[in-house]
């Protein structure tokens, strides 16, 4: 499935829980904690590309922030909760270790020395996904991830380009100066605050998303247009 286009993340979820359930098959009789890791880490990339493929995600994007924009826990800890669950018949077993599994989830989101542009917006992994709305796309990732068109993002792999604004000379363009801070995107960002009927800034922004569908789609046309032209003004350079 291609990144932009094609079928909404919800739908693109439905597909990746069944390369889940193909991929744990077996996980509660794994007879040792030393096979179960070998497995892991071989079953993990296809885990990942379906996560990816969720949020419209680029390759880069690290294994934490993957798997808490498209609200599928991690590998590990899902063969964790399957072999929790295995023997176990009350009604309520499955509630109780998906619970579980959150907790050791978020945890381990708020020990990672990885993906901290994302956490700073998205502290709360179950308030993400207990979320009543919201489908994500490859532009709105851009702006949850910091991966993208950002000359910062960029330099990475291009050590001779500079990371610097081409308007604020003084900044590094990264995710957070180009959608809250850049005079370049005032006018769309003024836009958005008149619709969201407050400042956004990277504390509020999935707060002020959740709020309501009007306010997701919204603040998801913002970013689209942003790197839209991003893209463009990087074509135009090139």
């Amino acid at each position: 499935m291609p990144n932009s286009g094609g079928p909404r993340s919800s739908r693109r979820k439905l597909y990746a829980h069944v390369v889940d359930s193909i991929l744990l098959y077996g996980a509660p009789i794994w007879s040792t904690a030393a096979q179960k890791r070998a497995y892991i880490r071989q079953a993990e990339s296809a885990h990942r590309r379906a996560c990816l493929r969720v949020i419209g995600g680029r390759p880069h994007v690290s294994y934490e922030a993957t798997y808490v924009l498209a609200g599928i826990p991690p590998l590990a800890l899902l063969a964790d909760e399957r072999a929790r669950l295995y023997g176990r018949r009350r009604e309520n077993a499955g509630n109780e270790e998906r619970l579980a599994t959150l907790s050791k989830w978020q945890e381990e989101w708020d020990r990672s020395t990885k993906a901290r542009w994302t956490h700073r917006l998205i502290p709360n992994i179950r308030v993400w996904i207990e979320r009543r709305h919201g489908e994500l796309n490859y532009h709105l990732t851009q702006l949850l991830t910091g991966h993208g068109f950002f000359k910062h993002h960029s330099r990475r792999y291009n050590h001779n380009q500079s990371a610097q604004c081409p308007v604020c000379p003084s900044s590094i363009e990264n995710a957070e100066h180009v959608f809250y801070q850049c005079p370049r995107f005032s006018e769309e960002r003024e836009s958005l605050h008149s619709l969201l009927h407050e400042v956004m800034t990277p504390e509020s922004t999935t707060r002020l998303m959740l709020a309501s569908e009007p306010n997701w789609l919204a603040v998801a046309s913002f970013a689209c247009s942003v790197v839209i032209r991003l893209r463009d003004e990087g074509t135009d350079r090139r």
